[in-house]
């Protein structure tokens, strides 16, 4: 039986709208997150004011009025910041108690959200949504061996950013390499320019390789979506056969 190919197309475009549920956050998390963004905000104004201060300060030497201002100013900056990050972990901690809980609420919504995303196939036939799943499927393979060619398995992104910055500090840091870019191409300088050209190399192949791994992610997630559609499908001819 032949699968006309507008319908997979059809089936495809569907799941390229569908997008995994948005965790929403507790009211507790919620709370912690707007003080967090109002510390994090009071941080930078004090941090501007402290720049703006030094900058138009121009006793020499400073009296000790303007050094205790620029210190307090200093201080109120870095505890703000710090407390932008802390609070939300804080938040996260205070909810470990309700661990149980809470997943068993966000497993309820994501059955109720991808049932919903699956039910808008429930007007295509099983063997288009199998011949859907498997172009899917077919990309994917595709995908992990681009990016399994140039660096094997997950670590290989971290491992090559760990080479790339081990051998510059080994020649020198990154000192050495804004004197390698300004030497520009010469002669005496080929060594230091190819090894630099070959760090950015990899390093451009290591964000390539994120980019891949972000998009089989969203193929993998498409094909959980049919395989909800496809189970559903199985359940209403087991029903419609009874």
């Amino acid at each position: 039986m032949s699968v006309s190919i507008d319908n997979t197309i059809k089936v495809l475009e569907i799941l390229n709208s569908c997008e995994p549920r948005k965790v929403r956050r507790t009211d507790l998390e919620a709370k912690a997150q707007i003080i967090a963004n109002w510390c994090l905000g009071a941080s930078f104004i004090f941090l501007l004011m402290n720049g703006l201060f030094v900058f138009f300060y121009d006793i020499r030497p400073p009296s000790t009025a303007a050094k205790i201002f620029v210190v307090v100013l200093f201080v109120l900056t870095t505890f703000l910041a710090l407390a932008a990050l802390i609070i939300p972990m804080i938040a996260s901690l205070m909810l470990l108690r309700k661990w149980k809980a809470l997943a068993l609420i966000g497993l309820c919504e994501d059955v109720r959200h991808e049932r919903n995303l699956a039910s808008q196939l429930g007007g295509y036939e099983r063997v288009v949504l199998t011949e859907a799943k498997f172009w899917l499927e077919r990309r994917m393979s595709r995908i992990h061996a681009k990016s399994g060619r140039f660096f094997g398995e997950k670590t290989a992104v971290v491992g090559l950013l760990a080479t790339s910055y081990s051998f510059v500090g080994e020649f020198g840091g990154f000192g050495w390499v804004g004197q390698t870019v300004e030497a520009g191409f010469k002669l005496d300088n080929l060594g230091n320019t190819v090894l630099l050209w070959v760090g950015a190399f990899l390093f451009g192949f290591s964000i390539a390789a994120i980019l891949l791994g972000f998009l089989a992610a969203r193929y993998r997630y498409q094909v959980e979506i049919l395989d909800v559609a496809l189970r559903s499908n199985s359940e209403e001819r087991a029903l419609s056969s009874d």
